[in-house]
C-alpha cells in the first residue's frame, strides 16, 4: 500500500487550487504541519478550515483526526525504516566549510525535488505559455536576481514580459496589470512589506500571483494562486537560494521544449543583436 505522502502527491488526484495549497503546506514540513490543530494548517496554507475537511474526505478519511492518525503511522513507518536509520551523514573537518556547504546544498536540492507537485509545474508552464496575458516579475532585496534571471529567459521564449522593480515606476507598471496577467513574485524570509503590497495590488486588479517562497509561513501565501516553495536553510549563517535558483532553471527547462516558435524567435533576436553589435566576440 502506498505511503500517505505518496497518496497526497499522486498526480491523478483531482484537486482544487485551494486543496493544492494544503498539500503544499503539508509537504513544506511533512508530517509536522499536519499534526497540529486544523486551524494552524489552514493558516499556513492560506485557506479555510472547510477546505481541509473537504480534502481529507477526498483522500478517503472520515475526518481530520483519522487523517492525523494516518500521518502518525506514516511517520512511524519512516522512523523504523533501515534506510532512514542508516542514512549517511556528512562528515568533514571543522575547517572544511566549503565541502560541508556543498554537501548541504545537495541535501537541500533533494528536499526541493521531494516538495515538487507535478500538477503545480504543469499549471505554471501552461500559464506562462499563454501569450494572451502579460508576465511581470518581482523580487526582494536578495531574491531580485532570481526574478531578473527568469525574466531574461522568458523574454527569449515569449513576448510581453516585464520587470516590477523597486523604483518610482513600480506604481505605473502595477496600474497596467490586466485581469489574468501573471505576476511571478519571489519573496523569502525576512519577508518584505513591498512584496506584500505588490501581491495585494495584483490581486485587486484580478491578476494571478505565483509566489516563489520558502517553506515557512510567508504572509503572502494567502494571496497567491500558486506557490512554489523551497528550503532556504544552509550550513552558513545566511539563507541559501541555491534550491530556488534550481527551481527557476528547471522551470526554464520545462518551458523550452513547449515553445513552438522558439527557433524563429531566437533567430530574429540574434539577427537584431548582430545589428547592434551586442557581443564583443562572435563566431566567424
Amino acid at each position: 500500500m502506498p505511503s500517505l505522502r505518496d497518496q497526497i502527491t499522486d498526480p491523478a488526484l483531482d484537486l482544487t487550487p485551494s486543496e493544492r495549497k494544503v498539500i503544499r503546506a503539508l509537504l513544506d514540513h511533512y508530517p509536522r504541519n499536519g499534526l497540529g490543530p486544523m486551524s494552524r494548517l489552514a493558516e499556513h496554507a492560506g485557506v479555510s478550515d472547510p477546505t481541509i475537511v473537504r480534502l481529507v474526505k477526498k483522500l478517503g478519511f472520515a475526518g481530520y483526526a483519522q487523517f492525523q492518525e494516518a500521518l502518525l503511522s506514516d511517520m512511524d513507518a519512516r522512523l523504523r525504516s533501515p534506510s532512514t536509520l542508516l542514512q549517511p551523514r556528512a562528515h568533514g573537518r571543522q575547517d572544511d566549510t566549503w565541502s560541508q556547504y556543498l554537501q548541504g546544498s545537495l541535501r537541500s536540492l533533494e528536499q526541493t525535488r521531494a516538495l515538487t507537485q507535478p500538477e503545480d509545474v504543469r499549471i505554471l508552464v501552461d500559464w506562462l505559455l499563454d501569450t494572451r496575458h502579460q508576465v511581470y516579475c518581482y523580487g526582494g532585496r536578495f531574491s531580485s536576481f532570481l526574478a531578473s534571471y527568469l525574466l531574461n529567459h522568458l523574454r527569449l521564449l515569449r513576448p510581453g514580459c516585464f520587470a516590477l522593480e523597486d523604483n518610482t515606476q513600480l506604481p505605473d507598471r502595477l496600474y497596467d496589470l490586466q485581469r489574468q496577467d501573471l505576476v511571478l513574485l519571489f519573496d523569502y524570509r525576512r519577508y518584505q512589506a513591498q512584496a506584500q503590497r505588490v501581491a495585494a495590488t495584483a490581486k485587486a486588479r484580478h491578476a494571478r500571483v505565483v509566489l516563489f517562497t520558502d517553506i515557512y509561513t510567508s504572509p503572502l501565501r494567502e494571496q497567491a494562486d500558486l506557490i512554489i516553495s523551497a528550503p532556504v536553510e544552509s550550513t552558513s549563517a545566511f539563507d541559501s537560494l541555491v534550491p530556488a535558483l534550481a527551481q527557476v532553471e528547471a522551470l526554464i527547462a520545462s518551458l523550452t521544449p513547449r515553445s513552438s516558435d522558439l527557433d524563429r524567435r531566437l533567430e530574429g533576436i540574434d539577427a537584431l543583436r548582430n545589428d547592434f553589435a551586442t557581443h564583443l566576440l562572435e563566431d566567424k
